[in-house]
């Protein structure tokens, strides 16, 4: 649902839309509401006490800027920043279903979230791989700003060059011959290329049956 505050209608018509999506495939034990705020910090949350997801302007702002660096066709970097929402309003919406269904999540929550990200996204469609790899780009260029003095190996989060790497290897998995062109030094080293079909099976598999019992038909 949208949250009862003030909203401009083209933003509050586009949560609708989402809302009514996810209402048609998932069924959630308590309202879960979808929000656009002003955070003061590029960023975007789950919060489990208010039941809310929110996408900061701020974090859409940057995707942005960032896609702007690599893309000089506006057109292009719109596509860009949608694509980039979608991944992380579904890692967001991961740690929702973890949090309102208490599903497991052995290891971390944020790689396992990442992965139902992609995995939501790799719909068997062009337009889902696409949309995968552009989101997949969006942390290969915040790899390039990082200070490696603030680089926190405590913190929940991988590092954005690893999310990258972990996420083009979902995608060459999904479908290693049709994307046999991303395995290349620069690119997908071929040493984790070799393992991306089975990581991408994997990851489908467990997360098809963790879902599979609050799937709608």
């Amino acid at each position: 649902r949208t949250p009862k505050k003030a909203m401009p209608k083209d933003e509050r018509d586009t949560l609708e839309g989402i809302a009514v999506a996810l209402n048609g495939m998932v069924a959630l034990p308590r309202d879960v509401y979808l929000n656009l705020d002003t955070c003061g910090e590029p960023n975007a949350f789950y919060n489990g006490e208010t039941s809310e997801i929110t996408m900061c302007y701020e974090y859409i702002a940057y995707f942005e800027e960032a896609f702007a660096s690599i893309e000089k066709n506006q057109a292009k970097v719109d596509d860009m920043v949608s694509d980039a929402f979608v991944q992380v309003f579904f890692h967001e919406l991961g740690h929702c279903l973890i949090d309102v269904w208490e599903l497991p999540a052995t290891g971390r929550e944020e790689d396992a979230v990442d992965q139902l990200a992609m995995i939501l996204m790799l719909d068997g469609s062009p337009e889902g791989q696409k949309s995968a790899v552009n989101a997949s780009l969006l942390w290969d260029i915040s790899s390039q700003s990082e200070d490696k003095a603030d680089m926190l190996f405590w913190d929940e989060h991988s590092f954005s060059k690893t999310r990258f790497y972990d996420m083009i290897c979902l995608v060459y998995g999904s479908n290693p011959e049709k994307n046999s062109f991303m395995v290349a030094p620069t690119r997908l080293p071929r040493e984790r290329a070799e393992r991306c079909s089975e990581e991408y099976n994997r990851a489908n598999r467990s997360w098809m049956k963790l879902l599979l019992p609050y799937i709608l038909d």
